[in-house]
């Protein structure tokens, strides 16, 4: 009996023993979910262990050999040893499931930022870059999936790394083992989606800028296209260069012109989407803050050309907190959208303002000061789509149309013969109605500077033919340009149009209103007085005055909106020899009422 119990003593104890020097890891993966190797290794600083001659090289003789580390994986060097720079092993065993025997195990390594080679026992299972001290050491950032058949359960990992002139190195991604059904979908899943997602885009990016370009011959028009198309195919094509580096799968580009296409093609698409943002309607962007960044990306272009990726990448991560400021510029600039009231101009906002704070997201994450996943691709892929279905939309809709048009004038070619006369009239009204369009302001109502010219010089024969009376007006709105950078252009419009309206209220029937330009006009009275000329520009005067408009962004002590009116009166006594003259006359009154600002000058 005591030697049954020392036995079971001993075997506990040994037991105990073993599991304290081995440190086996149970893996439980099944034939549906894989496993992660993350935990609790041993690491080896400045050794690279070799199972398979049983050596170890000691790299740095002036430290301690056979130096053993525990440190957690995923992980960096930076994290574990304090300095981007450097090499070592990583080695742990782990005892797998039984079913595993004489079955294929699949081990899917993401790309990692440096070299490493990975054994299996004795086995050499995956060789990424070259591994080595400074000088020797390559990096290759690429996804690997290799595959072994263990003839026994407990097997050890060892893996051999090294990383210099990185933003990061060492381990930072999860190694997944199990078999090969959940392994290949979890490849396939990062792989595939990515592919098919990127070549749609690059669909619709080469669609929209050969739209735009066609546009452009035909229309002088379409740039705002251009920009969004030429985002769309730089984002399409980096992320064939980013995570999870799909380009290594299929072309021999080393990682250093992958890095620095990546990082190109990033920058080429910020330029694109903030000029993009900048041709929106109401212009999203300061004009100033547009030229800053695009100074400092241009910048970024040169670096990432001509420096290593540890330099080109520090520096777009230090110069990428520019955009903080342009964040906040767009904030602002969807504040004003929701003040205007436009429908699209707010959903389109939003949309930017979502694209750019996934943008942001993305930033933090490269740094790593989130945990997260990368959504800037996904959420940009979302707003091309809404836009491509938006553009598709009307596109439909003016196919439709012209269908619907052609039909129309298919049946009036049928009709034409019966109603020669009826169309005749139609289009005679339509031409007097279009002829009256062409004299008018779209914005106003009011007639504009050709029709002016046409009227000034028929009154102005007339008059001297008739020797009769005529005077000439020049209104300008005080301080006009203040006020559309204080209120904006829509309300701006609105002053404009209420101005015009009131003028016509008080003008003779005889008079001749026009727009002569911006917020300049010009009123034509024949047949009138020098004093009936003076009353009636106090009255113009007086009228906008009585509107009360507010305008709190004058330069004098005024709060209301007024005009200045400058005129020219030609009689029997005032003689001018050609129209020009008279004109600029009244424009030397108006420069002259602009003085006091809210008054009239008449000569």
């Amino acid at each position: 009996m005591q030697q049954f119990l020392l036995q079971a003593f001993l075997f506990i104890w040994l037991s105990l023993i073993h599991s304290q020097l081995y440190a086996i890891t149970e893996l439980h993966f099944t034939q549906q979910q894989n496993m992660n190797l993350d935990g609790e290794w041993d690491f080896y600083p400045n050794q690279l262990i070799d199972p398979i001659s049983h050596k170890t090289v000691f790299l740095d003789h002036n430290k301690n050999q056979n130096t053993v580390e525990k440190v957690q994986l995923p992980n960096s060097f930076q994290t574990i040893t304090g300095h981007k720079d450097g090499i070592g092993t990583f080695q742990k065993t782990f005892r797998l499931p039984e079913s595993v025997l004489s079955h294929a195990i699949y081990m899917y390594v993401p790309y990692q930022y440096g070299a490493y080679r990975m054994y299996v026992d004795d086995h050499l299972l995956i060789n990424a870059g070259q591994v080595g001290k400074e000088g020797q050491h390559q990096t290759m950032m690429a996804p690997k999936l290799a595959s072994f058949f263990p003839s026994q359960r407990d097997v050890t990992i060892t893996i051999q790394a090294s990383s210099y002139q990185h933003i990061r190195g060492g381990l930072e991604n999860s190694i997944l083992i199990g078999f090969p059904r959940p392994i290949l979908h979890k490849f396939y899943q990062q792989v595939i989606p990515l592919s098919v997602v990127s070549g749609v885009l690059l669909m619709i990016g080469s669609f929209m800028v050969f739209f735009a370009m066609f546009r452009s011959i035909r229309t002088k028009a379409g740039n705002i296209l251009l920009f969004l198309g030429l985002f769309i195919l730089c984002l399409s094509v980096r992320s064939f260069f980013a995570v999870p580096f799909i380009y290594t799968l299929f072309t021999d580009i080393s990682w250093v012109w992958g890095t620095r296409f990546e990082y190109l093609l990033t920058e080429l698409a910020c330029l694109f989407f903030l000029i993009y943002i900048y041709l929106l309607p109401y212009r999203l962007l300061n004009p100033y803050l547009l030229k800053i960044t695009a100074a400092i990306i241009t910048v970024n272009v040169a670096v990432t050309l001509f420096a290593q990726p540890y330099t080109f990448q520090i520096f777009f991560f230090q110069s990428f907190s520019i955009a903080l400021l342009v964040f906040i510029n767009l904030l602002f600039a969807a504040y004003r959208m929701h003040k205007s009231n436009v429908k699209y101009s707010k959903v389109n906002s939003i949309a930017v303002l979502l694209v750019c704070l996934t943008f942001l997201h993305d930033y933090l994450l490269a740094l790593k000061l989130i945990d997260s996943v990368e959504i800037a691709f996904y959420t940009s892929c979302l707003y091309f789509i809404l836009i491509t279905f938006q553009l598709s939309r009307d596109y439909a809709v003016q196919s439709i149309n012209t269908e619907v048009l052609n039909q129309k004038l298919i049946r009036w070619n049928k009709e034409l013969d019966q109603k020669v006369q009826e169309r005749t009239r139609d289009i005679s009204l339509l031409n007097q109605k279009l002829a009256e369009q062409v004299r008018l302001d779209s914005l106003t109502g009011a007639y504009n500077r050709f029709a002016l010219n046409e009227q000034i010089q028929q009154q102005y024969e007339q008059a001297g033919a008739t020797q009769r009376s005529l005077a000439f007006f020049m209104i300008d709105v005080d301080y006009f340009k203040n006020y559309n950078d204080y209120y904006g252009h829509l309300k701006g419009d609105y002053v404009l149009k209420t101005i015009v309206q009131t003028i016509q209220q008080i003008l003779p029937e005889n008079g001749f209103l026009a727009r002569y330009g911006g917020e300049e006009f010009a009123v034509l009275l024949p047949e009138i007085s020098y004093q009936q000329a003076k009353t009636f520009a106090d009255r113009l005067c007086q009228a906008i005055r009585e509107l009360n408009m507010e305008h709190a962004n004058r330069d004098d002590n005024r709060t209301w909106i007024s005009i200045s009116v400058g005129a020219a009166v030609m009689d029997a006594e005032h003689i001018y020899h050609n129209v020009d003259r008279l004109m600029k006359t009244a424009d030397q009154q108006l420069y002259e009422a602009k003085v006091e600002r809210d008054s009239a000058c008449i000569k």
